[in-house]
């Protein structure tokens, strides 16, 4: 399993058809949300990561808890029971003072209401979770090199061992977005994934720039 099979493959799939089918919303638009959702929650972890040994240690904690990647084995049951304040608070950890920014411009290009962005947001945050648990326990077997946890989990989600040690948990998210653990906050000249996201929450850009950034995401990834 890679990023994309959480946008385009079979679990996006199922999850675009099931979220369609459970807040009752096209199924174009719910497409919409979640192939941008995806890589806007990656990067909000990248940089949350970024921010000091604690919060890379808090979302390793999250991933060992409770984000093992066992949710694969029955989407069915995430998707019956609908998003649930727990998965809410998930989005809000994530993106914490731009979690309202994130909600209001999805809702601005798909002309779903707040609450429906929500619901979507709630039900994708626990995939993009469990995809980091599911990675982290396919290396499990691997010994852990003198970087700790964070190299075990760059190299079973394919990040370089230098770019993995350099950055930590933080470095190999960025490496799965394709930017550096610095791009993932502040936008460079660089081009690349991190820094199209970067730009996103950059407080500086109107909603109509963060509309532009958000077709971009999902022309990435919604094909």
């Amino acid at each position: 399993m890679n990023i994309t099979d959480l946008i385009s493959g079979g679990v996006g799939s199922q999850a675009i058809n099931s979220i369609s089918e459970k807040l009752g919303v096209d199924k174009d638009k719910a497409q919409y949300v979640v192939a941008a959702a995806v890589p806007l929650m990656m990067s909000a972890l990248n940089y949350n990561a970024s921010k000091s040994p604690e919060q890379a240690s808090g979302i390793q904690n999250a991933i060992d808890s409770k984000h093992n990647g066992s949710i694969f084995d029955n989407l069915g049951a995430l998707f019956n029971q609908g998003p649930t304040e727990d998965e809410d608070k998930i989005v809000n950890h994530m993106f914490g003072r731009n979690t309202d920014n994130v909600k209001e411009t999805l809702s601005a290009k798909t002309g779903l209401d707040v609450k429906k962005i929500a619901g979507i947001l709630a039900l994708v945050a626990p995939l993009v979770m469990g995809y980091l648990g599911k990675k982290k326990q396919e290396g499990a077997g691997q010994s852990e090199s003198s970087g700790g946890i964070g190299d075990l989990i760059g190299s079973v989600l394919g990040g370089a061992g230098g770019a993995a040690s350099a950055g930590g948990l933080g470095g190999i998210l960025g490496n799965i977005l394709g930017g550096s653990n610095d791009n993932a906050a502040q936008p460079s000249a660089g081009g690349g994934l991190g820094d199209l996201v970067g730009d996103f929450f950059n407080q500086d850009k109107d909603k109509e720039s963060k509309g532009g950034i958000l077709d971009a995401l999902t022309g990435m990834f919604g094909k």
